[in-house]
């Protein structure tokens, strides 16, 4: 079977603390990095006249019901070829690491999340082609509905490098490298409000699953408000129920929640066998004036601790040799014990019948 490996993105985020890539203009000014080399391109938003900070990189707009607006952004070719880019407007997700992301194309949007930003903002072209040594301009479309929103929209625009869809294939794998930027995008009605919050976090499912190989229990922890959280710290453990012992644990420090979105948070159970029963997860989130803490039981039934034993791809596999081996020395050792004992006694019963006579 064909595995298609994930998709080897180089993604620079030219934004705020959100992403933890910060750039701002004046960065980008100073040369170009070694990675922009690598792609041979770099982007900058060119920040119009509702923009609400115009010290950053990155656009947050200040907008009304029904605008239409279309913002612009610069791309520079840096390369000697004509190349193409596709541009795309995603929802702002959260992985299971703890950091907000552009790159979730597919991720249904949170159920809390009642306009996501990509129904809103839209390339007027997918495609833009820019000539070697030049620059050209990639335009997005904003229409805002009727109906008022409260709080922020993210979402971030992408521009990567179109692929010349022709993948190496070698050993049964494909294997496709693109690379790309991503610019936030944050849309709000009222200048006032935060970016940042600490409002609610809810634990809205746990579940026992494989994630690439890795047996893993997966708590949903949702941000159902449209405001981000950062600098918190999530931890949690896994327990037999009724217990205290932890069987795996795991913590997060300075996570970042994206509005309207999951934190995917996992617990790795390692190498250890996962066995059938009931278990709970107790977890806390920490933020800077509040922390939320979380308990739910969950069942592992006897079929899914099968499939997550059987098909983890980090198993410990034993050569036969080595337990026929085990088993031969485990035996003549025993017997070698055995005899030592036996031999002991008699000499001892010797020795006394001796002393008696």
């Amino acid at each position: 079977m064909k595995r298609l490996l994930p998709i080897l993105s180089l993604v620079v985020m030219i934004f705020f603390p959100i992403t933890g890539f910060a750039k701002d203009t004046k960065e980008s000014q100073q040369g170009i990095t070694e990675n922009e080399q690598r792609a041979g391109f770099t982007v900058q938003a060119v920040l119009p006249d509702n923009q609400i900070n115009d010290r950053v990189g990155y656009y947050q707009l200040l907008v009304t019901p029904e605008q239409k607006q279309t913002i612009q952004v610069k791309i520079v070719n840096t390369s000697d070829k004509k190349q193409t880019y596709k541009v795309e407007v995603i929802n702002a997700a959260t992985n299971k690491n703890g950091l907000i992301t552009y790159d979730e194309r597919e991720k249904k949007p949170d159920a809390s999340m009642k306009l996501p930003i990509a129904n809103v903002a839209k390339p007027k072209n997918k495609e833009v082609s820019v000539d070697a040594y030049t620059e050209g301009k990639a335009d997005i479309d904003i229409q805002m509905p009727a109906e008022s929103f409260q709080g922020i929209l993210l979402g971030g625009v992408r521009i990567s490098l179109k692929s010349d869809e022709k993948e190496e294939e070698s050993e049964g794998m494909s294997v496709k490298n693109t690379y790309g930027y991503a610019i936030g995008l944050v849309l709000t009605e009222q200048d006032f409000a935060p970016v940042y919050g600490e409002t609610e976090l809810k634990l809205t499912k746990v579940q026992p699953e494989l994630d690439y190989g890795s047996k893993v229990l997966e708590a949903s922890i949702q941000n159902p408000h449209p405001e981000a959280m950062q600098k918190l710290v999530a931890e949690g453990k896994i327990v037999r129920k009724g217990q205290k012992r932890a069987l795996a644990k795991n913590k997060l420090e300075n996570v970042k929640i994206a509005p309207n979105s999951v934190l995917p948070f996992q617990i790795d159970w390692g190498l250890q066998e996962v066995a059938a029963g009931d278990y709970t997860f107790i977890g806390k989130v920490t933020g800077k004036t509040k922390s939320w803490d979380f308990k739910q039981d969950f069942t592992i039934t006897r079929e899914l601790a099968k499939k997550m034993n059987e098909q983890t791809a980090f198993r410990i596999f034993i050569p036969i040799w080595w337990t026929t081996s085990f088993y031969v020395v485990g035996t003549i050792t025993a017997i070698v014990t055995a005899w030592l004992i036996i031999r002991f006694v008699k000499r001892k019963k010797g020795r006394e019948i001796h002393e008696e006579e």
